[in-house]
């Protein structure tokens, strides 16, 4: 019998109930914001982060419980790559996400933004690891970022 490549991929991974995984994700950002007319640095600062994930082997799609519509991504490697583009009057953004989804689910962010209104830009490198959560973890988190 053949298995696809994503049947494999699901058989790896441990504890993933109907094809979700559940994370809560711990990160730390070093972010930069410069004036992109005089090129000065404006503030520089370190940000820890949580988020709770919910990612869908089967849609290909990873949802932080606080943001809403969920994100698409690729998998190579046993490695999810998700990208985020905006570019409109006001913002021009590019940002990727790799969490490796083996434990411990180390995760990797780098991003870029440029608020054309305020003549400023913003970098930011960040990295953390990830651990299984209960689906309810998700459901909760979500329910209060909407109230």
């Amino acid at each position: 019998m053949l298995y696809s490549s994503q049947h494999h991929l699901l058989l790896l991974i441990p504890a993933v109930a109907n094809n979700l995984l559940y994370l809560r994700c711990r990160k730390s950002d070093h972010i930069v914001i410069t004036n992109t007319v005089t090129s000065k640095i404006i503030e520089e600062r370190t940000k820890d982060d949580t988020s709770i994930l919910k990612i869908n082997l089967i849609k290909k799609t990873l949802a932080d419980a606080r943001a809403g519509h969920p994100l698409s991504f690729t998998v190579q490697n046993k490695l999810i790559t998700a990208t985020f583009k905006v570019d409109n009057d006001e913002l021009k953004s590019d940002d990727i996400f790799k969490l490796n989804l083996m434990p411990p689910y180390l995760i990797t962010a780098k991003g870029t933004a440029i608020v054309k209104t305020m003549n400023r830009s913003l970098t930011s490198r960040g990295e953390g690891s990830c651990e299984e959560v209960d689906a309810s973890v998700f459901e909760k988190v979500m329910k209060e970022s909407e109230s």
